[in-house]
């Protein structure tokens, strides 16, 4: 949810889903899995029953508990029995996140992402983190990934229609910005920005997962 910008077997159908989230730019604020480009508790996975596997429960507790260093201790015992456990590696990336060890988590999601490509969660994190950094250019690199992995990954085409969004408004700004009269460039950022409205952030605040994969 691979720091380099990713190129895989999917690329040839990338600009045929750009042309996609394009349209999707002005419908509103984007949506992770219960949140504006947040990343929504992974109260159940997309699909499939969650793991079974011993030391989950405990783990992802201590996650809800806010005691991330516990969980991902907890995790990485789960997984030191189970390598092949999606869910755990991918809560395990979470937790990462939520303890300011972003680095590590965009690792974590990062080779999650080359050991499961059949799975666009990855990705989707991966564009949240960057998002929220600023990165906007590799958030649109992983949303391409995760709906190309994945073509009806409808929050994938969300979140890349707010991350399009936000790129059209520093555009836009920045041609006001060297021409105060281009009509044109302020007509459409009155069309993104009401007069009034604040500027929205790339990410709002990171709160829990975006989704988690089905169990392994």
């Amino acid at each position: 949810m691979s720091l380099p910008l990713p190129s895989r077997r999917f690329a040839p159908a990338r600009h045929a889903m750009t042309a996609l989230a394009v349209l999707a730019a002005l419908a509103g604020t984007a949506h992770a899995q219960n949140g504006p480009l947040s990343l929504a508790a992974p109260t159940a996975p997309p699909s499939g029953p969650r793991s079974a596997d011993p030391g989950m429960d405990k783990a992802e507790r201590a996650a809800a508990g806010k005691r991330y260093d516990e969980a991902i201790s907890g995790f990485d015992r789960v997984l030191a029995a189970n390598p092949r456990n999606a869910q755990a590696r991918f809560e395990r990336a979470w937790a990462m996140a939520q303890a300011g060890r972003e680095d590590q988590a965009i690792q974590a999601f990062a080779e999650m992402a080359q050991d499961f490509p059949e799975l666009p969660e990855p990705h989707n994190n991966l564009a949240l983190l960057y998002a929220k950094r600023g990165d906007l250019k590799r958030a649109e690199a992983e949303l391409l990934l995760a709906t190309e992995v994945k073509p009806d990954f409808a929050i994938g085409y969300t979140n890349l229609g707010d991350v399009y969004r936000r790129l059209a408004e520093q555009s836009y700004a920045e041609a006001l910005r060297r021409n105060p009269g281009d009509t044109r460039a302020g007509a459409a950022m009155r069309q993104l920005r009401p007069a009034g409205s604040q500027p929205k952030p790339a990410i709002p605040s990171v709160t829990a997962p975006a989704s988690a994969p089905a169990a392994r």
